[in-house]
């Protein structure tokens, strides 16, 4: 069945809701049905031509349309003729929601075949059922897509339905829709899952939802393929984090989201006095941490919050004012503007009360004990130069052997191994290689603890590196134990460590992810472009959301 989509332009997002009924049939034995190919009822879900993303992230909009489907649902639809929607939440541009039930319990999986494109197919996620609503993700904007979906029973017993779906195209379609790969010289595989690009920042002077322009979450599948585009507000999201069946992630600076399985958001997180920027994470409490900016305070983006999901009650925990004041009465404020003399950037636990965190600006990581009580700082690691001189000195580890320090870094990661002893454990990160304190104006040309690095955000011949550390509080220490040299990156950047030891970096100002394999070859990278920075790239296999 060819399903026609009338779509208004992206900016406006209408809703459109196609219930498609009569699709083709295919029985286990791969004998075909003839079915007229009819629409034979096709609901609009109506929008204002004015509608944005604002208004799609409120519960209001989302309860409207929810309940708008559980009406639709009261029809009883079978595999053979299920009801089909296309993209009813506004939250995934070239989605179809499907919904039926079936006599017996049976596992679904599809797949989705592009003329000039390679086949997506995944295993749905929830088991065998005799409900079934799913989000069918892996179309390709733009084209006619054909939708295989197969229904397993528990014996093995299979039947098949189908149809096609012109799906819209996506934001910037002839820049965006495709990757270009480029193949190293590692006979790994590439890891499962999808390549999920997340945006950089946006104009936010008149405050975080200003902005009239959408962001976007891009997800890609190994061949560099755009299977799935999420608008944003604005600003960026910064990770996705997971957790019973929800997907959290911000929609801006003011809003963290949760996603159900059916695209639906279920969940609107206001952060109230405060914005958010950077990471998010779950503590061991399944709250959320994360890193952020009081409104209407002198300084920024020297913050970590705790968000409560079952009240919605944001707490600070961690002001590096309290713990870093005296360094900071150093420093001069900028004239009508914020100082940004920390920006941190990172957030990793260590144990269930004490944090590592990424502080940029001045190329400093730092553990953070009793982050929910009493907050102090048990260790730094940066430059001795650096800090001479202002009180915190002794907090410095000592650097075993020669190497250059870590600058301006992203995506530091504590790394357990089973093999190390008690106090010891591994810390990833990727290490932009990039010297610039704009809040004191340091100059990192007469610190002898950097060499090879670059003091402009554009350079020539530059690389940027992941790091690893191993941290030995016993004794004091950290030393260098692995480096990889990667696309330069002076400001956005992200590093991701697989189960197998496999590694993706994403080098965000040369629009490059890259994965690696366990000994630093070159597997495959991403190559794309476009007017803002990849702020960070991760691979998600999103098992137990979307897919088995």
């Amino acid at each position: 069945m060819k399903v026609n989509v009338f779509r208004k332009s992206l900016f406006a997002i209408l809703v459109l809701s196609l219930v498609l009924c009569g699709c083709s049939s295919n029985t286990e034995d791969n004998q075909s049905n003839d079915v007229t190919n009819l629409i034979e009822d096709a609901k609009i879900l109506t929008l204002s031509d004015e509608t944005n993303v604002k208004t799609i992230y409120t519960t209001e909009f989302q309860d409207d349309i929810y309940n708008q489907i559980e009406d639709l649902k009261s029809t009883d639809y079978i595999f053979a003729s299920p009801l089909i929607i296309a993209n009813p939440y506004c939250t995934n541009t070239t989605s179809l929601y499907v919904y039926f039930n079936t006599d017996t319990s049976v596992e679904i999986s599809y797949t989705i075949t592009t003329d000039g494109y390679s086949d997506f197919s995944y295993t749905t996620a929830g088991g065998y059922t005799t409900e079934h609503e799913y989000q069918l993700i892996g179309l390709v904007g733009g084209c006619t897509n054909t939708v295989t979906l197969t229904a397993t029973d528990e014996d093995g017993n299979t039947e098949s339905t189908q149809w096609t779906y012109d799906a819209p195209e996506i934001y910037n379609q002839d820049e965006y829709i495709q990757l270009d790969i480029t193949e190293g010289t590692s006979t790994q595989e590439v890891g499962d899952g999808l390549y999920t690009v997340l945006g950089n920042d946006q104009d936010m002077d008149e405050g975080a939802d200003a902005n009239a322009a959408y962001r976007y979450i891009y997800i890609y599948d190994n061949d560099g393929t755009c299977r799935s585009e999420i608008p944003v507000i604005s600003y960026r999201a910064h990770r996705l984090i997971f957790e019973d069946g929800i997907m959290y992630y911000s929609a801006s600076a003011q809003y963290l989201v949760g996603m159900d399985t059916t695209g639906r958001i279920a969940e609107v997180y206001d952060l109230g006095d405060y914005r958010l920027h950077h990471d998010y994470i779950f503590d061991s409490d399944g709250n959320v941490l994360l890193l952020g900016t009081e409104y209407g305070a002198d300084t920024e983006e020297d913050l970590v919050l705790s968000l409560d999901l079952d009240t919605g009650e944001v707490t600070k925990i961690v002001d590096l004012k309290d713990l870093f004041g005296d360094y900071l009465a150093t420093l001069e404020y900028p004239e009508d503007d914020t100082l940004d003399w920390m920006h941190l950037n990172t957030l990793s636990l260590v144990d269930d009360n004490s944090l590592i965190l990424s502080a940029r600006e001045t190329s400093t990581i730092i553990r953070v004990d009793n982050i929910f009580d009493d907050p102090s700082v048990a260790w730094t690691i940066g430059s001795d130069n650096f800090w001479e001189g202002t009180g915190y000195e002794d907090l410095l580890l000592e650097q075993v052997d020669e190497f250059s320090l870590q600058a301006g870094q992203h995506c530091v990661q504590v790394v357990k191994d089973d093999s190390l002893e008690d106090g010891q454990y591994y810390l990833y990160m990727f290490n932009n290689n990039f010297t610039k304190c704009s809040s004191r104006g340091y100059d990192y040309s007469e610190d002898d603890n950097y060499y090879g690095t670059y003091s402009n955000v554009q350079e020539d011949d530059a690389e940027s590196y992941v790091y690893v550390y191993l941290i030995d509080e016993n004794e004091g220490t950290f030393e260098l134990t692995y480096s990889l040299p990667v696309a330069y990156s002076a400001y956005v950047s992200s590093y991701q460590l697989f189960d197998n030891g496999n590694i993706m970096t994403d080098s965000g100002f040369a629009f490059v992810a890259a994965e690696y394999d366990s000994d630093g070859e070159l597997i495959q990278s991403l190559n794309g472009s476009g007017d803002q920075w990849w702020y960070r790239v991760f691979k998600y296999d999103y098992s137990d959301f979307w897919f088995k």
